[in-house]
């Protein structure tokens, strides 16, 4: 029997990271993943007492709210899951964490800031950026549940790995999900044969009706995405890192971390 991939959910276990934590055991019921919620603590700061009293508070409180997580999410019964807690650096031990047990997607929850001084928001832009497999964000009051429709951000540069797509294409697949791709600021007169040739390459990769080929313009590219997903019914956000390398040349930011920060929006990290 083929061993189950892994789905990694690290977890501050905030209310934020209680809502993305129901979505997450639902994606793993629908894919038949795996679930391995993870809590990384770090060694308090002493200002009263011991470093080993407070840091034995700190390991009984994250064990604590292990031991209520099926009171408080009662469709982990569902799933195959474990739960690890570990003293360590959020970030590394979160990559590190996802390279040693093999996992093939990691869920986040995000607090969608406006701006680059919020941690956790920090955390999960390095997050992305060390890993190499997709990672699925959800921000606060945002939910992948019951959506129909993906919006994929591509420019078809000649750079991007469209491998990458297999990913989407078998989420698309399962949970019947049209796909809309975007192109911001282009049409088809100023699309290079090259650009034109990727196209047509994955074209041939979704080869299912409901999936469509848009244009649309706006002069802040990551506005523009969400705007038109937002007014085209799209609840989930998916890009390909690569096919926007350009933008750095432009912005300070990647799209993905600015898309990162301001999107309403789920965003699936394509890698």
């Amino acid at each position: 029997m083929k061993d189950k991939k892994t789905l990694l959910f690290p977890t501050d276990f905030s209310p934020r990271a209680s809502k993305a934590l129901d979505q997450a055991i639902d994606f793993a019921q629908k894919f038949d993943y795996k679930l391995f919620i993870y809590h990384v603590y770090h060694r308090p700061i002493v200002t009263e007492g011991t470093s080993t009293t407070l840091l034995r508070q700190v390991e009984g409180k994250a064990e604590k709210n292990f031991q209520n997580l099926e009171k408080k999410h009662p469709n982990l019964k569902n799933v195959s899951y474990k739960c690890k807690k570990e003293l360590g650096i959020s970030i590394d031990s979160i990559v590190s964490t996802a390279k040693k047990e093999e996992v093939e997607l990691i869920i986040m929850a995000t607090k969608g800031a406006k701006g680059f001084g919020e941690l956790w928001g920090t955390k999960t832009a390095k997050i992305i950026k060390s890993v190499s497999i997709p990672v699925l964000v959800i921000p606060d009051n945002s939910s992948i549940s019951g959506i129909d429709k993906v919006g994929l951000a591509c420019d078809y540069s000649m750079k991007t790995d469209y491998d990458q797509l297999s990913f989407l294409i078998k989420i698309a697949k399962k949970l019947k999900l049209d796909v809309d791709v975007i192109t911001l600021n282009r049409d088809e007169k100023t699309m290079t044969p090259g650009e034109l040739k990727n196209r047509e390459l994955m074209k041939s990769q979704f080869k299912k009706k409901g999936t469509s080929f848009s244009f649309t313009f706006n002069n802040n590219i990551e506005e523009g995405i969400i705007k038109y997903c937002t007014q085209n019914d799209i609840g989930l956000i998916a890009i390909l890192p690569k096919s926007y390398s350009y933008i750095r040349s432009i912005f300070h930011e990647s799209l993905t971390e600015k898309m990162l920060f301001h999107s309403p929006l789920p965003l699936l990290v394509l890698k």
